[in-house]
């Protein structure tokens, strides 16, 4: 997914480009320490300003990478994006209220945090490793091979940490990612609860956020304990082979003193990159598992099969007479449907959203509203019935030659009710609507209709 962006690839260029001019100030340093034990005041000043130069040269080519990582990001989020939309919406099999907020948590939250973290992640591994890489170097060329390699048999610890205990990284990677969506979903309820509901309801769904944040903390805890013990054991290790070879060797000769001296501060960040680098190697599968789990997040999402379920059940209402839901269907499947308004009734779960989605799939340039969706961006100045009437005159214009609508009068008051009414009541006249409509106990499916009786077919 990262490598396929060139400006995420150049970013690595630029990080090996950086640690490659770091690297050589380090070494200029380690020669003017070592012309100052000598007293070669001369070489000491040529070699600091050497320094400072590819110093800076380092400092600028960073500040590049991160600039071009950024950018890669936002890239990468935004194409992955459309992607899990173009494949989550290309069946209406997906189509359910709960595969819709997982996917908006998905890709807001952890999809986004996900690849923002990875494209950093990987630029920083890179640059610690190199920097740990080309340091050990220039202790060679500096120091001699002791030094070197004492700091290298720590790495061989952390490797060796991580690979053992690489099944249980991605373990705790993927159990936090499913904690972590589960308490996103959670929100949603909780303030609905919180606000509209009793305080016993307030107080359960506060309760029930807390488990499930509780839960997503502990597999985090648990992997950040697990981090540190790897990040942790390499620098005791080094720090003792590299007391022991100052201590009982006689490397210790005045040239060496003095690039060991100007190289210090360089020898304490390079056991912060080891202990960097060890944590980075444990994130290493970490982040791999969080990669391949957007991958295929699609295929964790519910699928329901439309086709199975029965509409027998199903009342439907034309202009003129009442239509079975196979005579319809096959009528549209004909293209001889004619144009008029088309109610369908039926008990909770009969099937009658299920109806308008087979229909859906069936015909591509059909509009389809639900009645908590629309296609309008939300627009907190308006009331709910208002935003309904702007979404379905929204629908209209687009010209549809088919307009189905699930329930768009539930929660609406009188006034738009008739607003919305006359709108599909002339709508009707030049296109086929059908509307699952909310009816009241002993409300008849032609209630609240303008003129139903006085309804034509128009032609077919």
């Amino acid at each position: 997914m990262l490598i396929r962006d060139p400006r995420f690839v150049s970013a690595l260029g630029l990080t090996l480009a950086q640690q490659l001019l770091l690297a050589f100030s380090t070494y200029f340093i380690a020669r003017a320490g070592t012309a100052l034990a000598l007293g070669n005041i001369d070489r000491v000043l040529r070699e600091i300003s050497l320094f400072f130069g590819f110093a800076l040269l380092a400092y600028a080519t960073s500040s590049a990478a991160s600039l071009l990582s950024a950018r890669a990001a936002n890239r990468i989020w935004h194409n992955y994006t459309e992607a899990t939309l173009r494949d989550a919406t290309q069946s209406l099999q997906y189509a359910s209220d709960d595969n819709r907020k997982s996917i908006a948590q998905w890709l807001g939250g952890e999809a986004l945090s996900t690849i923002v973290h990875a494209c950093n992640f990987h630029l920083e591994m890179l640059s610690v490793g190199l920097n740990i890489l080309f340091t050990l170097a220039v202790f060679h060329l500096a120091l001699g091979w002791e030094i070197a390699a004492a700091i290298t048999g720590s790495l061989v610890v952390a490797l060796v940490l991580v690979l053992l205990l690489r099944p249980r990284i991605e373990i705790l990677a993927n159990a936090m990612q499913r904690r972590r969506l589960a308490a996103l979903l959670a929100i949603e309820p909780t303030w609905n609860r919180a606000l509209f509901g009793s305080p016993e309801m307030r107080s359960q769904g506060l309760r029930t956020l807390d488990a499930k944040m509780q839960r997503y903390f502990g597999e985090l805890n648990r992997y950040v304990l697990l981090e540190q013990m790897i990040a942790c054991g390499p620098i005791v290790f080094s720090t003792l082979a590299l007391m022991g070879v100052l201590r009982f060797t006689d490397l210790f000769t005045a040239t060496i003193a003095g690039a060991l001296v100007a190289l210090l501060p360089r020898s304490l960040q390079v056991f912060g990159n080891v202990h960097a680098l060890s944590v980075s190697l444990s994130q290493f599968f970490l982040v791999r598992a969080k990669l391949r789990n957007l991958d295929g997040f699609c295929a964790t999402l519910e699928k329901f099969d439309m086709h199975e379920v029965s509409l027998q059940a199903i009342s439907i209402q034309g202009p003129q007479r009442q239509w079975a839901p196979a005579e319809l269907l096959e009528a549209l499947r004909q293209n001889k449907l004619p144009r008029g308004r088309w109610t369908v009734t039926g008990a909770n779960g009969s099937g009658k959203s299920t109806l308008l989605k087979r229909i859906k799939e069936m015909r591509v340039d059909a509009l389809l509203l639900g009645a908590e969706t629309g296609f309008l961006e939300a627009d907190n100045g308006l009331s709910t019935g208002q935003r309904r009437v702007k979404d379905i005159e929204n629908a209209l214009s687009m010209a549809p030659t088919l307009l189905m609508l699930d329930e768009w009068n539930a929660n609406l008051d009188g006034e738009n009710c008739r607003k919305i009414d006359q709108l599909l009541d002339d709508a009707s006249r030049r296109m086929v609507v059908i509307e699952v409509r909310h009816l009241r106990p002993g409300e008849h499916p032609s209630a609240g209709r303008s003129s139903f009786d006085g309804l034509r077919t128009n032609g077919g």
